[in-house]
């Protein structure tokens, strides 16, 4: 059982990270600018800062290729690492106390 926290509790962080992250490079185009929230935004900065590890990738391919079946793949792949990543970070935190 408590495994099983673990690892919703890590699926949740890493969704949200992951989400939030892919949210900010895509409102970086005016195609995309949703409820007044763009680039221009006082808050777009420190998020692109707070993310900028798992958007990278994400970054680049967005000015190659804004196709959302690529940005799913890549998006996909992505939090699939970051979520194998905080879920070993946890166990590891957990397993020190």
């Amino acid at each position: 059982m408590k495994n099983r926290k673990l690892l919703l509790l890590s699926f949740g962080i890493s969704l949200i990270y992951v989400l939030l992250g892919t949210m900010v490079v895509l409102v970086s185009f005016p195609k995309f600018q949703t409820f007044g929230f763009s680039h221009e935004h006082p808050l777009w900065l420190p998020l692109a800062i707070f993310t900028l590890p798992v958007n990278i990738l994400l970054f680049g391919l967005a000015m190659v290729d804004l196709s959302f079946s690529s940005i799913f793949i890549l998006q996909t792949i992505v939090f699939l690492i970051c979520w194998g990543v905080i879920h070993l970070m946890i166990k590891i935190l957990l397993n020190k106390t």
